[in-house]
């Protein structure tokens, strides 16, 4: 596993708290008066060359890169995307450093792996060790770190490098890839201080007041585990989900997106809207016989104007559509 360190400027601009780049400077990210703009999401990648491989989600990855220019079902074509957002799980274990290499070679920061668009990515569980300290990070969080560190455009992370957000003409969003909250959560009832949040809460109440403030911006936020079912029921507690939901409560938040349950689905928790995006490939079935992986989909969304349109896209093509208005 290449574990590159940071530069002392890289590194003082994180301490700094915002990264902003020559390439796209901020000011013009505020400016503009319009939305127009497309990105597609998936959740749970979850490299395991051993148990799975990657057949599903190499193909899933070609069909992305194929879709601009196609016709959309909301009409027109579909534009080519900003980012891919990928809500955690990115891979399944961390101890085989061949799983996170190729995970690396299917998507980059930059759009430079075998998906041509760059990743938007945050961490989940499977992308934690069992046996690191609270406190820590392990060799992938670090390679994380790293990677955001190398992103084109302007970003705003927390004091490690680790959660941040960005905007997209008047949308402003916010990654805190497991899930909001400060201390480590136990899991299916037991104590497990791995599951450690890194203050993504304290991130998230400051960036929200820093950068979005009054003005009744959109918000779009993405983690890791889910609000509803088994995403909810074994990785949250009842105190977490009041004091995020008080948080968000002056905000317009529009969409949050999150992973963890491996299925596309849209629901509505404490009445914001939420999409669980879909991991890109099934896996094995070995009781039928499967040797590969086959493709599963993703989700294409575009802010235009007041509009936030969303389709999911099988192996198949077009399924479920959604549309809905903006403040």
């Amino acid at each position: 596993m290449n574990i590159r360190l940071p530069s002392t400027l890289t590194l003082l601009a994180i301490l700094s708290g915002c990264v902003v780049s020559d390439s796209e400077p901020q000011v013009e990210r505020v400016r503009a008066t319009r939305n127009d703009f497309t990105f597609f999401a998936i959740g749970d990648p979850q490299i395991n060359l051993v148990k799975w491989g990657t057949a599903g989600t190499e193909q899933i990855i070609d069909k992305m890169n194929a879709l601009p220019g196609q016709l959309s079902p909301f009409g027109g074509t579909i534009a080519k995307p900003r980012g891919v957002l990928i809500a955690g799980d990115l891979v399944d274990d961390i101890r085989n450093p061949d799983n996170w290499d190729t995970y690396q070679k299917l998507f980059d920061v930059r759009g430079a792996g075998r998906l041509r668009f760059p990743v938007f990515e945050g961490v989940g569980n499977h992308d934690l060790d069992s046996r690191q300290p609270e406190g820590t990070f392990n060799p992938v969080q670090r390679d994380f770190i790293e990677r955001n560190a190398q992103r084109d455009g302007a970003f705003c992370f927390d004091r490690h490098g680790y959660h941040y957000s960005w905007d997209w003409d008047q949308v402003h969003f916010v990654c805190l890839n497991i899930f909001p909250g400060n201390s480590p959560r136990p899991v299916y009832g037991r104590e497990a201080r791995w599951n450690d949040p890194k203050r993504s809460l304290d991130f998230l109440r400051s960036d929200l007041r820093d950068r979005v403030g009054a003005s009744g911006r959109p918000v779009c936020l993405m983690w890791h585990y889910g609000l509803r079912g088994w995403g909810l029921d074994k990785w949250w507690t009842k105190r977490d989900l009041v004091v995020l939901r008080e948080l968000l409560e002056p905000y317009n938040v529009v969409l949050i997106l999150h992973g963890h349950e491996h299925r596309f689905e849209r629901y509505s928790w404490q009445g914001i809207d939420v999409v669980m995006a879909p991991a890109p490939q099934f896996a094995i079935d070995r009781k039928v016989g499967e040797m590969v992986a086959p493709p599963k989909g993703f989700v294409v969304v575009r802010f235009i104007d007041d509009k936030l349109q969303l389709a999911h896209h099988d192996a198949n093509g077009w399924q479920e559509t959604w549309e809905k208005t903006i403040r």
